[in-house]
């Protein structure tokens, strides 16, 4: 076993010591479910130590009684596996610990609810509506797992963008984790995305608390526009509509002064076949709200607004600039 390993184990019998001590407290819960989200190998070890305190069950002269066959707890992201019960623990923890606490069992059938995978593919969207109420909007090309228990209402935003309309629970708050990017529901509609090495959050009702690593919490108001990027840990502040951000749960997409090659990576995330825009083009700049229907009316559009050509193939859709004489389309071009 590596120190690594040992350091591990050490801090999974801490926990497991404060969890029966029965009077562990709502944010020491919530630091504990955080250390076992931080790896697989935290989780399993935590698992393997309070599987065996609850085996452990010792006699007043000394003898131990055979452990009985646990319960598996179900984590379905670990493989769980019965651990067989070391005489090294045995004697770390000594023999007059019987089991753990009926609370502290019942706090890890919580700690081990399942977790529930949801995901859209390219060009696709999905209403979720939760167990405790909140609706979840999840955009094309989106993978998000959510935990909910009587505990906590976690959720993990792995790419893409949903939309978030939150059943407020002072209690019990509703957070978001994407990247190192922590976001808590103070009564809260928001968008929030995680795309090309950034997290963007927008709200547009109640209040979001975004937390990074690098930085200090803030709070974030309706009309308040975060944007955290991944690489440097900065986090950057302004205001903005925020039904722009919401644009794309009607289907639509909203551009203010962008180059076209921007553009063009945006609607890149809607549709299978792929748009390619020449240089020239893309230093092209466009300000319009697209409605996202089908490629080829979108790439239509763009002749409407901009001084280019399409020229369509089985394989992608092409866009260069053309003269002012030239046609809109040319080839198989719309």
């Amino acid at each position: 076993m590596s120190f690594d390993d040992i350091d591990i184990e050490g801090e999974a019998a801490d926990w497991v010591i404060r969890s029966q001590s029965g009077a562990i407290s709502e944010s020491e819960i919530v630091a504990l479910t955080d250390w076992m989200d931080r790896s697989p190998r935290h989780a399993e070890a935590y698992r393997r130590v309070s599987l065996l305190w609850s085996g452990l069950n010792s006699s007043p002269d000394g003898v131990t009684e055979p452990a009985a066959e646990p319960v598996p707890m179900p984590r379905p992201e670990y493989g769980f596996q019965h651990p067989l019960l070391k005489p090294a623990y045995m004697a770390a923890f000594g023999g007059g610990v019987a089991t753990l606490m009926a609370a502290v069992l019942a706090f890890n059938a919580g700690v081990f609810a399942p977790v529930t995978v949801y995901e859209t593919p390219k060009g696709e969207r999905e209403e979720v509506v939760l167990a405790d109420g909140t609706h979840l909007t999840l955009n094309t090309d989106t993978r998000i797992s959510v935990k909910l228990t009587d505990r906590q209402r976690h959720v993990t935003l792995e790419k893409g963008e949903i939309a978030v309309n939150v059943v407020h629970d002072e209690a019990h708050p509703f957070v978001i984790r994407t990247g190192k990017v922590t976001l808590t529901d103070i009564g809260t509609e928001f968008n929030v995305s995680r795309l090309d090495g950034e997290v963007r959050v927008a709200v547009r009702e109640g209040e979001v608390e975004l937390a990074s690593s690098a930085t200090p919490a803030k709070r974030l108001l309706p009309g308040d526009y975060g944007v955290h990027t991944e690489a440097t840990g900065r986090n950057v502040f302004t205001r903005t509509d925020p039904q722009e951000a919401f644009a794309w749960t009607t289907a639509h997409a909203i551009y203010r002064d962008q180059p076209l090659s921007v553009v063009v990576k945006d609607l890149n995330r809607y549709f299978h076949k792929p748009i390619i825009v020449d240089d020239a083009a893309g230093q092209l700049r466009l300000s319009t709200i697209m409605t996202l229907d089908s490629q080829d009316a979108v790439a239509g559009r763009l002749t409407e607004f901009l001084p280019v050509k399409v020229r369509t193939t089985h394989e992608a859709l092409y866009i260069s600039r053309r003269s002012s004489a030239g046609p809109a389309s040319g080839g198989n071009g719309v």
